[in-house]
């Protein structure tokens, strides 16, 4: 079998020194929900209920709510900013992985796991893995803070929405 192409390949890429940057975030929540009350609301339709400064255009689905291979976009003016979003893992009630493209200069993996606790809640963990795809993208993932409190809020904003049928207005 010849695989000295691949080889080549994988040589200049290492070779080149090419250095652009990544950085991950990591958040948990615990819910006083079961998984389905709390999974129901991952979806870009039903995020205008409970996130406030949310925003998208759908792209693609089939039912107006988030689906297997559902594609949106967010305007410059969403909480998170402009982006392309790409539905790429939908198991309900356990997982959502998206992947969104920032400004053709960087890419993010958005994983969210839901775990049932058994006992009538469940913890969602958020892992985010931001790339740069060009030395733009390198100022941006640079420029990411450890921690984003917007999306703490968000996250904290469904907990809320689950209790008392309402956004959090601040």
């Amino acid at each position: 079998m010849n695989t000295e192409r691949s080889k080549r390949k994988a040589t200049e890429f290492l070779k080149s020194g090419r250095n652009l940057k990544r950085k991950r975030q990591k958040y948990e929540k615990t819910f006083s929900f079961p998984p389905e009350k709390v999974f129901f609301q991952f979806c870009p339709t039903r995020e205008l209920d409970w996130i406030e400064g949310w925003d998208c255009n759908l792209v693609y689905t089939s039912t107006g709510y988030v689906e297997e291979d559902c594609i949106f976009t967010t305007p410059e003016t969403n909480l998170l900013g402009p982006g392309l979003w790409i539905l790429t893992r939908y198991e309900p009630n356990r997982k959502l992985e998206l992947v969104r493209i920032i400004e053709e200069s960087v890419v993010l993996h958005f994983r969210i796991n839901l775990i049932n606790n058994n006992d009538g809640t469940s913890t969602g963990v958020w892992n985010l893995t931001f790339t740069a795809l060009n030395e733009s993208g390198n100022t941006i993932v640079e420029s990411i803070p450890d921690g984003n409190p917007e999306l703490e809020r968000a996250i904290d904003g469904l907990e809320y929405f689950l209790k008392a049928g309402e956004m959090i207005v601040s």
